[in-house]
């Protein structure tokens, strides 16, 4: 043997390339993330959000009245997303809107890992597990890619998961739940769903793992009591059935109507009932109570209103792969490493870090943040001169946000928190969206001196006002109207 061919064989010996499974995985985190970082969020129910927790963090105070509109300002609001207002406004107050954009793909990055993690506990491959959670991603997708704090709690949800699947192997991480559910508390609404998923797992183990059964009700138990865990105690749970309840909500708010096949969350719910229907029907051995319990459970609360969709798409998953597993969870690992799967993981996380700086900058249409929609500075820049502070100003609901978090010495007549307004508010802000009889008495009633509006929502008005001599238009684009009071200077 020559010296140069025994040097040669250590340095092959010490390249080790990912295995395929390794690449699978990789492919389940960040094929939602690479996604997630291309698209944009909605202003909607972010940007007032950042507002209130700037506020909070400046004045080292809870916000618990209402600052932001002329209707119902200065009276009581039970504030429950709190924690996650302060979470937003503190990553803005660092980085910017840069930084709240870095904070949305990790907290995909975040929800996907513990998914795919989730599955895996339950006993099937890798390559089942990411498929598993692209798919479950791709049925909340319009959910999942919304920055605001329902997204905090997948998160959470998903840690809640994670830690029950794998509680047979370490049984320390069933009391994992109760800690989760403290700041879940404080920054959604969904924490109830924590109780649910330790009832099920309780009712996975009652008979085979009573020793764990019991601890699973201790932790069942101790959830409960840290929902009460929060600055408002038990109105949460009030605040919860209020907000499920509200007509106005389940009427005028989409996420809160039940999912259909004309939009991509309901029709991809529906193709998934279908899919994992089919996939249990062609099993050839019938499916234990206890999984199709849990799965009818999320359906139904999915059923109800599109938001709960998200739900389904997290657990469906975890449970379809309990299915597919079996019971002795035992599933065969390849060790087959190669460049291929190098190259694979390589190119996703370059792809990802290109990704991360598309949206950054301005929207060079609507003047506000590029990953944002539904954020029009132009129309507030051309509202402004004709607006001094403490101005009244009409925006259309979808407006709303983006007004007071840019504008908030400029109070609106409604936001996104549709439960806190009475309904003869939501009755005077219908009769001027809508052009109804009644629309020029309601200005003049609130001392309404701009009204900025989206062509959409105020198709019926825009003409109305447009000729009214009261009024006149400042702005016009395919972005919205402004039109201010026609004594103005």
């Amino acid at each position: 043997m020559t010296a140069a061919s025994t040097t040669e064989a250590p340095v092959k010996e010490r390249v080790r390339w990912p295995t395929i499974d390794a690449a699978w995985a990789v492919i389940g985190v960040l094929v939602p993330v690479i996604v997630t970082f291309f698209t944009r969020t909605l202003a909607i129910d972010l940007a007032y959000q950042v507002r209130a927790g700037v506020q909070m963090l400046d004045t080292h105070s809870l916000l618990d009245v209402d600052p932001f509109t002329f209707t119902v300002g200065g009276q009581p609001w039970l504030n429950q997303q709190w924690g996650a207002q302060v979470l937003l406004g503190g990553v803005y107050d660092i980085g910017g809107w840069p930084a709240a954009i870095v904070l949305r793909g990790l907290l995909i990055g975040g929800i996907a890992t513990l998914l795919y993690l989730a599955c895996r506990a339950r006993g099937v491959a890798p390559r089942t597990a990411a498929l598993l959670t692209i798919a479950g991603w791709l049925s909340g997708i319009e959910i999942f890619g919304q920055l605001r704090p329902q997204l905090f709690a997948p998160l959470l949800f998903s840690l809640c998961m994670w830690a029950l699947a794998t509680r047979h192997e370490h049984r320390w991480r069933v009391w994992i739940v109760p800690i989760a559910v403290i700041p879940w508390a404080n920054v959604h609404g969904s924490f109830p769903l924590a109780i649910v998923l330790l009832v099920f797992a309780w009712l996975e183990d009652r008979r085979v793992e009573p020793s764990l059964s019991r601890h699973l009700l201790i932790a069942a138990a101790l959830s409960f009591a840290a929902t009460f865990v929060n600055p408002y105690g038990a109105r949460v749970w009030t605040y919860i059935w209020d907000l499920s309840t509200d007509p106005v909500v389940s009427k005028q708010v989409s996420e809160w109507k039940p999912p259909t096949i004309q939009s991509w969350t309901g029709g991809v719910f529906f193709v998934s009932l279908l899919a994992v229907a089919a996939l249990f029907a062609r099993r050839g051995r019938p499916v234990s109570w206890v999984p199709l319990i849990e799965l009818g459970a999320f359906a139904v609360l999915a059923l109800q209103a599109s938001r709960g969709v998200a739900w389904w798409s997290l657990y469906a998953p975890v449970v379809v792969a309990g299915v597919l597993a079996g019971p002795d969870r035992r599933t065969e690992i390849r060790a087959d490493r190669s460049p291929m799967s190098a190259s694979v993981i390589a190119a996703l996380c370059l792809l990802t870090l290109i990704a991360i700086p598309t949206r950054f900058g301005t929207d060079p249409i609507s003047g506000g943040p590029a990953f944002m929609l539904f954020a029009p500075q132009h129309l507030l820049d051309a509202a402004r001169p004709y607006a001094p502070p403490g101005s009244h100003v009409y925006t259309s609901q979808v407006y709303a946000s983006w007004t007071e978090f840019s504008a908030p010495d400029l109070p609106v007549m409604v936001d996104s928190r549709i439960e806190i307004f009475p309904t003869d508010v939501w009755e005077d802000y219908f009769n001027v969206t809508n052009g109804s009889a009644g629309w020029r008495e309601v200005l003049d009633r609130w001392n309404i001196d701009v009204v900025i509006v989206h062509p959409e929502q105020s198709q019926a008005l825009i003409p109305l006002i447009s000729g009214d001599p009261e009024w006149r238009e400042v702005f016009n684009d395919r972005e919205g109207s402004v039109f201010v009071r026609a004594s103005s200077g």
